[in-house]
């Protein structure tokens, strides 16, 4: 008998096509696995409610406790996923941004387990900014954490036994994110750095200007401005392309093709987009030393520097532009990477949760 499970997402409108958790969605066997996505809004757009008084009102109510990345598109979330346990089978719920929707459903846990679903909550964020994001009460209630960096673990565990925590690393679609078939131009050496989310600009910029004299070294750097201005520090440097405006599935993955390597100084982080699409990519990756990165590049595929240190950065740059044997054994490294962390290698660790849940 298949498994029934209603999904709360959050909608990401920077994500393309082929970017984000849900893509292991695909690759579920939906024999077994019956996923009826919600997909809520970043924004209280959808809320029924227009007034606006009364939506102030209620974003206080429903962000007081802490979750302050709570909206009321995510409480319309969870009064639909109540409605639908009323009126429906649901075996289990699976929020998938736990700190964005993961709030007042956690009281079914109070009922007698043959009487409600199991609770599953994915979490994104690092410990260092989970205290401001969560609440402590309702991630006991839960029936299962689900995390993507190895210090997540340690974090949830003040809260929930060990055995109902675990860590499913993100995961990457290779047959789109793939080496490109063209020559890239051999009289540049490009480095791409995609995002904004704990990216460090700081440390792009002083790299970039210490290169600013090797007119062959070239910086990219991409920030959509859908969800509003994108502040890097980075204008006016004339070795720095500054893409701000949205860029299309096809352009992206042009860019990344293009590119030499992926320059990605980070301040925190868990798991990353931009390196699973640049290692996809067949990118050679110069990032910063953290667990989480190294969870995930923890082979020959990355040079990873402590404290994003400027002169470490830039000599490996210098040595990847000048040893391009080693540039591209590191970019053969970077894909075998990727291709290990392929959602169809990913997406039955969920399957295992779930029939684990249904069967406890």
């Amino acid at each position: 008998m298949a498994i029934n499970i209603h999904l709360i997402r959050t909608q990401r409108p920077h994500w393309g096509t082929y970017s984000g958790i849900n893509q292991f969605l695909k690759y579920v066997d939906h024999n077994k696995y019956h996923i009826d996505v919600y997909v809520a809004s970043d924004h209280d757009g959808d809320f029924p409610i227009r007034n606006r008084v009364v939506q102030k009102w209620l974003r206080y109510i429903v962000q007081r406790n802490g979750m302050q990345y709570y909206k009321l598109s995510d409480l319309t979330a969870e009064i639909k996923a109540f409605r639908k346990c009323w009126w429906n089978k649901i075996d289990i719920i699976h929020y998938m941004d736990g700190e964005h929707s993961a709030q007042y459903l956690s009281w079914l846990c109070k009922l007698h387990r043959r009487m409600r679903p199991k609770i599953v909550a994915t979490y994104h964020q690092p410990p260092e900014l989970l205290d401001s994001l969560i609440r402590k009460d309702v991630i006991s209630r839960f029936d299962y954490i689900t995390v993507v960096s190895p210090e997540q673990v340690s974090y949830f565990k003040q809260f929930v036994p060990s055995d109902k925590i675990q860590l499913i690393l993100h995961g990457i679609d290779t047959h789109h994110f793939k080496p490109g078939g063209t020559l890239k131009d051999k009289n540049k050496f490009k480095c791409i750095t995609t995002g904004h989310w704990l990216r460090d600009f700081k440390a792009v910029r002083e790299v970039a200007e210490k290169l600013m004299a090797y007119k062959d070294i070239e910086f990219y750097v991409m920030t959509s401005k859908l969800t509003g201005p994108r502040v890097t520090g980075l204008e006016g440097l004339a070795n720095v392309t500054l893409y701000r405006d949205h860029i299309d599935d096809a352009r992206l993955l042009e860019l990344y093709q293009q590119s030499d390597i992926l320059f990605l100084p980070l301040l925190q982080s868990t798991a990353n987009n931009g390196i699973l699409e640049g290692i996809a990519c067949g990118l050679p990756v110069v990032s910063t030393y953290l667990p989480s990165v190294k969870a995930y590049l923890p082979g020959k595929e990355a040079v990873l520097i402590k404290d994003n240190d400027p002169k470490q950065i830039v000599d490996a740059i210098l040595h990847l532009v000048h040893n391009p044997e080693d540039c591209k054994n590191m970019a053969l490294e970077a894909r075998k990477r990727a291709e290990e962390l392929d959602w169809q290698n990913i997406a039955p660790q969920y399957e295992a949760v779930y029939s684990k849940l249904k069967s406890s």
